[in-house]
């Protein structure tokens, strides 16, 4: 498999592939197809349920590959990441190729087959997908590579989403009420390959998308968030959801700061340091429209309105949480004199109240929150300041419809923003 993967894909160019708009009719794509001859009617029903999203999946999985060789070769190709922090990055795909090569090509192949389906939650829908069909059954692996793969790929989020703050380290949870991932964990050595590979995955999932500026500070980042998970996992269950909700405390500003891009441009510039970061919250919450939180400074608002805020896992919600702090959406650096609305301050404290009473004195549960009736980024510049007011944020939150899934013992939140975005 790996010999026929390289034929295909040390033969492409990125910037062929970026400006393909046609993949799935390419000679190419046949002959991806005829390695993994068992995606050949997933895709197919893919294209017939979301042709759009099938073609953006299939652009993505042509690109993760061509980046997996890349870096697979030790070749530097990426303009903001120096030799050096591609290097260390090649070693850490080495290590894993050791142990079995045909690991990570099969989760760069199969760990968005889910988003023809359910993109809202398509990791889980990938894995569901994978496991009732036996997609993996065809490969000569042991059953617990396999589920090694399966859980990688259903988890294949949970990494990148706490460096932009989307997650927190109380992520785990989820992990820690999947029984399967239980058996995974009782193989010696196996959390860790788990957490290895999924720092890995990130690395060449982001790289995956064209419009990627990585730098070399998500090294020092993801060094740290992959010794926290691993940690975590080595942990009994009680131990580690109270170790994980200590991390995401620690972790409380950065989180927050993730809608201000602090993860990717923190130290880019002499001026972008996380105390500069930090301290745009502390100004924007100064300006909080709130008698409840009046006269308490930046400590007492974390401690008293945000205790509950490591427990709220925000799917996709990077793009509106800049909305609601700038006014508009834009990947580019924020300049010394930028203001940040205290929105974004707000609906962090709306929706850690709201979470907190809903729980009814149980606040033990992950909440997951999913963001509704948000149209294309590109439409979001259009909306006017005044739909984003305190009242229309706390309507939004308190009209929130909930349900409780018994199998993964964990909240899923709805919030509506259909109204807004009209």
């Amino acid at each position: 498999m790996i010999h026929s993967l390289a034929n295909i894909f040390n033969n492409l160019e990125l910037p062929w592939i970026d400006s393909s708009k046609d993949l799935n009719n390419s000679k190419e794509y046949q002959k991806l197809l005829s390695i993994f001859p068992n995606l050949t009617q997933i895709f197919q029903q893919g294209q017939i349920e979301d042709n759009f999203e099938f073609r953006r999946t299939i652009q993505h999985i042509f690109r993760v590959f061509k980046v997996y060789f890349l870096i697979k070769d030790k070749k530097h190709f990426h303009k903001t990441l120096s030799p050096d922090s591609l290097q260390k990055i090649s070693e850490k795909l080495e290590h894993e190729n050791k142990k079995n090569e045909l690991i990570i090509p099969l989760i760069l192949m199969y760990h968005d087959i889910g988003r023809f389906f359910n993109k809202r939650n398509h990791p889980y829908q990938s894995y569901l997908i994978i496991s009732e069909k036996k997609l993996l059954d065809s490969y000569g692996l042991s059953e617990i590579d396999k589920l090694l793969i399966c859980k990688v790929i259903q988890y294949h989020l949970l990494f990148a989403t706490i460096y932009t703050g989307e997650s927190t380290f109380f992520g785990i949870y989820s992990v820690f009420n999947d029984k399967e991932f239980t058996n995974l964990n009782s193989h010696e050595g196996y959390h860790n390959r788990f957490i290895d590979l999924l720092e890995i995955f990130t690395w060449i999932d982001i790289l995956g998308y064209s419009y990627a500026r990585l730098y070399d500070h998500y090294s020092k980042y993801y060094n740290e968030i992959n010794l926290k998970l691993k940690h975590i996992l080595s942990l009994d269950k009680n131990m580690a959801l109270e170790k994980a909700f200590d991390y995401s405390q620690e972790w409380i500003e950065w989180r927050i700061a993730g809608a201000l891009r602090i993860f990717q441009f923190v130290d880019t510039q002499p001026y972008l340091t996380t105390e500069f970061y930090y301290n745009k919250l502390k100004e924007s919450s100064k300006e909080l429209n709130l008698n409840l939180i009046d006269g308490l400074d930046w400590e007492m608002i974390k401690k008293q309105y945000l205790i509950h805020s490591c427990k709220i896992q925000v799917k996709y919600g990077l793009g509106l949480l800049m909305l609601l702090a700038f006014g508009d959406f834009s990947r580019s650096r924020i300049t010394e004199d930028k203001k940040i609305s205290s929105n974004l301050m707000l609906f962090w404290i709306l929706l850690s109240r709201e979470i907190a009473l809903r729980s009814e004195g149980d606040n033990s549960f992950l909440w997951n929150i999913y963001l509704l009736g948000l149209p294309n980024w590109f439409k979001w510049n259009k909306i006017r300041k005044k739909n984003l007011e305190f009242s229309k944020i706390e309507y939004i939150i308190a009209n929130s419809t909930q349900e409780f899934d018994k199998e993964r013992k964990e909240f899923n939140l709805y919030l509506n923003f259909k109204e807004i975005f009209n």
